[in-house]
């Protein structure tokens, strides 16, 4: 398998469409898309929009392996359906869907954090109900369905079995288990492998996310890096550092600099 890099928006120094040539020439494959906010009325929906980041990823060589609805972190999955957030949610979720087709992006990625987080039973029942609504309207459309969440390896499989749907996988990210709930990274990976879709890799130390660049953190991603090798359970690793917010911004006063650090470590680890 050859591995591809690419980066998450939300963690690049200049998000939006020309930002993608400045990506490019830091050794980036693939950007995954934010589908924007339910307040500005989700960016990605507009047309005009959609046809800039085709356009720049078509000029400068940067495919869209993936779009996130992080909406859903601030009108959670985990909220019931007649809540406002959980109406947001369903609202965010079919707009988001039709844009991924419209784009022609293949991953859409639904995160449960922040308001979405899921700490109860109602919370993931009321989860599984949204994520079960996205994967009916993904069906026929080529479009995996990508949840990302903290939840350990059986109540993944849990969630995964409830759903039912062959359209459902996992968006993998190699520190927010051992931030959120103390898991070990590497464990979960090896249990989740076979249902996993593209993965985020970022580092960190002292429980800050983001906050140290690949393998010099304390989340063991050395060892979380070898488990991805030995499955090869993805061709995407997607960056998710924070280059340009402090502590690690505090390394070098040029963020693609720090990008560029990154990107080196994972072409050493993965040719």
């Amino acid at each position: 398998m050859e591995y591809k890099i690419g980066i998450v928006e939300w963690s690049f120094p200049f998000p939006g469409p020309y930002g993608l040539k400045i990506a490019a020439g830091l050794g980036i494959q693939g950007m995954e898309l934010d589908f924007g906010d339910y307040e500005t009325g989700y960016k990605l929906y507009n047309r005009q929009v959609q046809q800039a980041y085709l356009e720049c990823g078509q000029e400068y060589g940067v495919t869209f392996p993936s779009m996130a609805l992080n909406a859903l972190n601030a009108h959670g999955m985990s909220k019931d359906r007649n809540s406002a957030d959980g109406m947001i949610a369903i609202e965010t979720i079919q707009k988001g869907l039709e844009t991924a087709q419209a784009m022609d992006i293949h991953v859409v990625q639904l995160p449960s954090f922040d308001n979405g987080d899921i700490r109860t039973e109602e919370d993931f029942y009321n989860t599984c109900e949204k994520v079960r609504f996205a994967c009916d309207l993904a069906e026929g459309t080529g479009i995996v369905i990508a949840m990302e969440n903290v939840l350990d390896a059986e109540q993944t499989k849990k969630m995964i079995q409830e759903v039912g749907s062959s359209c459902l996988k996992v968006f993998y990210d190699t520190q927010n288990y051992y931030l959120d709930r103390g898991y070990s990274q590497s464990d979960i990976l090896d249990a989740l492998a076979e249902h996993v879709a593209q993965i985020h890799v970022k580092d960190g130390y002292n429980r800050t996310i983001s906050s140290a660049l690949l393998g010099k953190g304390d989340v063991s991603f050395l060892k979380t890096a070898e488990v991805i090798r030995r499955t090869r359970c993805t061709e995407w690793l997607l960056l998710e550092n924070y280059y340009n917010r402090r502590p690690l911004s505090l390394l070098n006063e040029d963020a693609f600099e720090l990008i560029r650090r990154d990107v080196d470590t994972l072409r050493k680890l993965f040719t």
